[in-house]
């Protein structure tokens, strides 16, 4: 039977370390003691006891959620103490040389047993913790990942992106966005049966990273007396140009590699190179990728390639030989630093690729939006499992009109467990180049769609009854994660030389009526039952009926 699962239990065998000991502080509900958990090391684990005490210490200090749990009555962190740590003191193997193999084992799955039940009930979504477990009496351990739900059996259905991927791209217009990369897919286009609304669909928040252009407001503008460029008194006074005894040669080579130089230097001025900076002007100031931009970078680029290759043999013919040889290698290597880093073609070079590769991403989509042609759209971030956080300012910013509060997010403060900051107002922000007026929007959530999407769609909810969410609850994956290095709320570090390694985000969040989703996931307007197994075998046809995404269009077609 085919199942989307959202977290696995991964096991990995490696050869255990150990480090440096110091010295182990005892931890009970009474321990005043405040030891920064990366303080520990290896050697402060020599039993399951240890490791324990290690775990619910960490934990004490850093997870954010522990208020809420209290008041769910799902979670009593003083009362977990008391009931596993005398459970944990009782298994007496901890890989030890001589230890009996089996009883090693059944150890371990005592132990593993006992982390799978105090985890589980955790809320936060985006927590897990990598735990090391002795597997023999030789050394080797064996990684087993906890994360809170790990024992729910009946986690739903969702619509896995590939197969939505499959038969989506069927159902929009050909001249629809669509790409697929090993790190992004997407779709945006209108949709055939209903050309008047717009479909965008992306696997995760790495849209910024794939598909943003981002230009300097100047390129080929070295600063003066940067001690890169390239000079032709530089070159008259080389001492390999001087070491050449044939005067006619001497003068010959030293005239092709003026001439290369006042080539790369009349770059700058050319109107090839001048008509491409007013259009990248015009595009800072209104992100509208136009034909006349793409024109430009591509005659930008033709001329840019039609410069001498002057690190190849090419441009010098047959004055190269054993006597200009030495000269000719002194020249491209200064040549090299005069156009790499004197001048900086790259950067220029890198800004013409990115128009020219990512300009369809504007045309068919930032274009339109922008622009108000898009009146009515489908945002279908089922499966999304979140990603990066400036994706917020690069696509999810451009659906806002307005500034409101859409969330609460607060933090750890000081060393008790119940020691928080106040909830502090997170606010939308309008983008500059995003749609102009409201428009009806529905967004498509199922138990994948997770941090960044919940983010996006508690944004987009805020701006109005125009905004409605279709589709199963989300994840409930809100909590925004931290540094390495915050202490007191959250961690992403290596405690205890490995033996534990936590992925802990540092804030928790409500929305803006007050209400903590995490662990239970945004509740959708308009609820759709998930899949069904025999649906999910039934998605990889391109006739696929895809519920939530008809209920979407059924909708919108009201407005």
């Amino acid at each position: 039977m085919k199942r989307v699962k959202h977290k696995i239990t991964i096991l990995s065998l490696s050869i255990l370390s150990l480090s440096s000991a110091t010295v182990f502080t005892s931890c009970s509900t009474d321990d005043v003691t405040v030891t920064d958990p990366r303080r520990f090391t290896a050697n402060d684990v020599q039993s399951y006891a240890d490791l324990f005490e290690v775990f619910w210490k960490t934990m004490d200090q850093q997870y954010n959620y522990f208020a809420e749990q209290r008041q769910q009555g799902g979670l009593d962190w003083d009362e977990v103490y008391k009931t596993y740590h005398p459970k944990f003191a009782a298994l007496k193997t901890y890989g030890r040389p001589g230890e009996d193999d089996g009883q090693i084992n059944a150890d371990f799955l005592a132990a593993s047993g006992y982390f799978k039940e105090i985890i589980n009930p955790i809320i936060d979504r985006h927590f897990n913790v990598k735990i090391q477990f002795p597997a023999t009496n030789k050394n080797i351990i064996r990684t087993l990942t906890f994360f809170g739900g790990m024992l729910n059996e009946d986690n739903p259905n969702t619509y896995p992106f590939e197969d939505k991927f499959g038969y989506m791209q069927q159902r929009v217009d050909k001249n629809a966005f669509k790409s697929k990369t090993a790190s992004l897919g997407i779709i945006a286009g209108n949709l055939t049966s209903n050309p008047d609304i717009y479909y965008l669909t992306f696997s995760q928040f790495a849209v910024t990273n794939s598909f943003k252009i981002t230009l300097a407001n100047q390129y080929l503008n070295p600063s003066k007396g940067n001690a890169l460029l390239l000079t032709k008194e530089i070159l008259s006074e080389s001492e390999e140009l001087n070491a050449i005894k044939d005067v006619n040669m001497r003068n010959a080579i030293k005239d092709v590699t003026f001439n290369i130089l006042d080539t790369y230097n009349s770059y700058s001025e050319s109107e090839v190179f001048k008509t491409f900076m007013q259009e990248v002007a015009k595009f800072n100031q209104t992100e509208i990728v136009t034909k006349e931009l793409t024109t430009a970078a591509q005659k930008a680029l033709i001329a840019y390639n039609a410069l001498p290759k002057y690190n190849t043999i090419a441009p010098y013919g047959p004055l190269y030989n054993a006597a200009t040889a030495d000269y000719v290698g002194s020249f491209i290597g200064l040549m090299g630093n005069h156009i790499n880093f004197g001048y900086n073609f790259p950067e220029l070079t890198g800004a013409i690729t990115q128009i020219i590769a990512r300009a369809p991403f504007y045309e068919k989509f930032l274009n339109p939006l922008h622009n108000g042609d898009i009146k009515k759209i489908i945002i279908d971030l089922r499966s999304n499992g979140g990603g990066a956080v400036v994706d917020a300012r690069f696509i999810s910013d451009r659906f806002i009109t307005k500034n409101t509060v859409f969330a609460y997010q607060r933090t750890r403060e000081g060393n008790g467990r119940f020691n928080y900051t106040p909830w502090v107002e997170a606010k939308t922000k309008p983008h500059n180049f995003g749609i102009p007026a409201n428009i009806p929007i529905a967004i498509l959530t199922d138990k994948g769609s997770a941090s960044m999407s919940e983010i996006t769609t508690l944004m987009l909810k805020s701006q109005g009854n125009q905004v409605v969410s279709i589709g199963d609850y989300s994840a409930g994956a809100t909590a925004g994660l931290g540094t390495v290095d915050d202490f007191n709320g959250g961690t992403r570090d290596a405690i205890a030389g490995g033996k534990l390694t936590f992925y802990m985000p540092l804030l928790a969040m409500k929305d803006a009526n007050g209400v903590v989703v995490e662990g239970v996931g945004i509740k959708p307007n308009i609820y759709v039952t998930p899949p069904t197994d025999e649906e999910l075998y039934q998605m990889a046809s391109p006739n696929f009926v895809d519920r939530v995404l008809n209920e979407a269009i059924n909708y919108l077609s009201s407005k």
